[in-house]
């Protein structure tokens, strides 16, 4: 099949070819600058709709106006030059999808649905209760917990947000906790970065073009389609092997992603480290909590912490267990999340400023 046709009846007016392949590639160019236009503006849909049957042929090739790409996005322009359309359309499909997987690198899609967040009467404290559903849209959500890493490149990039134990003296540190923040660094780059509050977290997300995620993501992506006490069933009898906790981890946290992952890919959700979500404190918020997206009460002192940590017992690490703080401490971290529809739309802007 050629990669240009025309119908034998109805030439081209942008070739004046009734068949066959264009003499020249620059055509391609064209319709793909079309696409690109559409694509871009997000009139494409307008613009078919505005475009009757009988749509005037543009005289020549001239400027890519919006008159020639409605005529070409027209039922006469398609069936004339459709397929140079087709074409230019899966091109930039395949743009828009490497600039999507340059963004989430590391993270894990979490497709819209409803989700069962909380816990059943009798299991854990009356804050996880009543046990309900909501609705999320779609959302990525990062693989591992923030390392120490990653997360010290964006402190010394801005020069700010430094976690508690590596403040410089000019930061309100001292050189003393700068030389046990360049010890910890060296001995564990890839441990969960820990010692930040909410607003740090919230600042490293933000650089990183993401967001912390809200409880409800949060849990939905800890339970991994499971309704159980842990994503690997209610039992805590092989903890072990998905999470570092007080009987284990040796009074530490330890390099992410070196236990098992849940049933979604995710690594860590049971302990290691607490994490932060965007998510304000409230014990009865599930009570009133709005079925579709919840965000948590629109103020509050404390934020949500999920998972628990490196030091507590397996009761604390349970997918439905909620905590708070508004501190930093040694035990604290996170990881960031992103919106699907957010994600899409960057990534179309990227394949557009890419071509």
């Amino acid at each position: 099949m050629n990669k240009h046709h025309h119908n034998t009846s109805s030439p081209c007016p942008h070739c004046g070819r009734r068949g066959g392949f264009p003499a020249h590639l620059a055509l391609s160019a064209l319709f793909l600058a079309a696409a690109v236009f559409f694509w871009w503006s997000g009139r494409r849909g307008a613009a078919v709709a505005a475009a009757p049957d009988a749509a005037a042929k543009p005289a020549s090739i001239g400027a890519l106006s919006e008159e020639r790409v409605a005529y070409m996005l027209s039922p006469a322009g398609a069936d004339a030059c459709g397929s140079c359309l087709t074409a230019a359309d899966k091109f930039l499909l395949g743009k828009v999808g490497v600039a999507a997987a340059a963004r989430t690198r590391g993270m894990v899609l979490v497709r819209a649905g409803e989700y069962q967040v909380g816990s059943p009467p009798g299991v854990g404290d009356p804050d996880e209760q009543p046990r309900h559903a909501v609705a999320l849209d779609a959302y990525y959500l990062d693989a591992h917990e923030v390392t120490v890493s990653d997360y010290m490149k964006f402190a010394e990039a801005v020069q700010a947000n430094y976690p508690e134990w590596a403040k410089p003296a000019a930061k309100g540190g001292t050189s003393a906790v700068r030389a046990d923040a360049a010890a910890v660094i060296a001995s564990c780059p890839s441990c969960p970065v820990m010692g930040v509050s909410p607003k740090d977290a919230d600042a490293y997300c933000s650089w990183a073009g993401k967001r912390l995620p809200t409880e409800a993501e949060w849990e939905a992506a800890a339970r991994g389609g499971t309704e159980t006490a842990f994503s690997f069933g209610d039992s805590p009898d092989g903890i072990g092997e998905y999470a570092w906790y007080e009987v284990n981890s040796g009074g530490m946290p330890r390099p992410v992603g070196t236990k098992k992952p849940n049933p979604l890919g995710f690594y860590d959700m049971h302990g290691n480290v607490w994490e932060w979500t965007a998510d304000f404190y409230d014990k009865g918020y599930y009570a009133a909590s709005p079925k579709r997206s919840p965000a948590g009460p629109e103020k509050g002192r404390d934020h949500v912490l999920r998972g628990g940590s490196w030091a507590f017992d397996p009761g604390s690490l349970r997918s439905g267990n909620r905590a708070s703080s508004a501190k930093a401490n040694d035990d604290i971290g996170f990881r960031c999340a992103a919106g699907k529809a957010e994600i899409d739309r960057l990534a179309e802007a990227d394949a557009a400023a890419a071509i």
